[in-house]
């Protein structure tokens, strides 16, 4: 074999062995980059999914401040407690009312009420005493004042009722922020109005809402007292029959009965009218009757001489006729 075929051979080896080398290189760099690609990849999916969830976490968040801003606006969320209209009715047999009653009146004045009405009825030889007291009291106190006045003496019956006005306080409480939001636009309005009659029509609308806007603020305060004072209604006597006494009547029978006493009322009130009226219509009849009697017979005699000459003349005029 010559020298030159060995360098050859030689040289050709090496070229394979560089090739080989490169390739494994080449092979290794791609499967290199094909990792740093699917790191990257998967380093984006990552962050991507980070990101889905601190979007949701903050989406989540802002629905929950939504529904607490909802909740607040329309009925009570669970952690807020229900406005309840409380009403309570008591009747007691008592030894003395009017003792009774300065007792009542003082246990509500203590409790930071008062008293809306009374209608009290002292007792007489024939029959006890019995009256009804309508009281206002804060609801946080009702229980204690309701267990006090049943120490005035013997509880005959109670009863109780709470009404939920949450769903209709928090409707008017809307309302009246959707009404006081019109009118303020409608009170810009008329400040930028071109001409009198569009500001005429404007405060018209807005005269309305006013009006509306008051009548929901009225009903609202009336909750809102009803809510924040509760009611007590008390029957007091000093004998268990005269309770009925100091019971209002409810039911046909009883407005048949009242309106029987209101006629016999008016009938009362007429007849007394008329027996003071009496003595004075008798003197004006005695005046009258003669009066009137003679203006008649005076013009009776004056209508039977002015008709006599008229009788005679055509008798008259048919003589000078013949």
């Amino acid at each position: 074999m010559g020298t030159r075929t060995i360098v050859a051979a030689v040289v050709a080896v090496l070229l394979a062995l560089l090739t080989g080398c490169s390739s494994a290189d080449s092979g290794a760099q791609n499967a290199g980059a094909d990792a740093a690609s699917g790191y990257a990849a998967d380093a984006e999916d990552g962050a991507e999914g980070d990101a889905a969830q601190e979007g949701g976490d903050e989406a989540g968040s802002r629905a929950a401040e939504a529904a607490a801003e909802i909740g607040e606006g329309s009925v009570a969320t669970d952690g807020e407690a229900p406005l309840m209209v409380r009403r309570v009715e008591l009747e007691v047999v008592v030894e003395a009312v009017d003792a009774a009653v300065t007792r009542a009146r003082a246990t509500v004045t203590g409790a930071g009420g008062y008293v809306s009405s009374e209608d009290v009825r002292p007792g007489t030889e024939d029959r006890g005493g019995y009256g009804s007291l309508v009281l206002r009291v804060p609801s946080a106190e009702l229980d204690p004042v309701v267990a006090t006045l049943g120490e005035l003496g013997q509880v005959q019956s109670s009863s109780s009722s709470a009404d939920d006005v949450t769903t209709e306080y928090r409707d008017v409480e809307a309302r009246i922020a959707t009404l006081e939001a019109g009118a303020t636009r409608l009170r810009d309005l008329v400040e930028e109005a071109p001409d009198v009659e569009s500001i005429a029509s404007l405060e018209r609308e807005l005269s309305t809402r006013e009006a509306e806007l008051d009548a929901l603020k009225a009903r609202m305060q009336v909750l809102a007292d009803d809510v924040t004072r509760s009611t007590i209604t008390l029957h007091l006597a000093e004998a268990s029959q005269d309770l009925d006494e100091a019971r209002p009547d409810t039911g046909f029978v009883a407005g048949l009965q009242q309106g029987w006493d209101a006629f016999a009322a008016s009938v009362t009130v007429l007849l007394t009218l008329l027996g003071a009226l009496l003595p004075f219509l008798v003197v004006l009849a005695l005046i009258l009757v003669p009066v009137l009697w003679w203006w008649r017979r005076r013009h009776g005699s004056s209508s039977a001489r002015s008709t006599a000459p008229e009788t005679e003349s055509p008798h008259v005029s048919h003589h000078h006729a013949e």
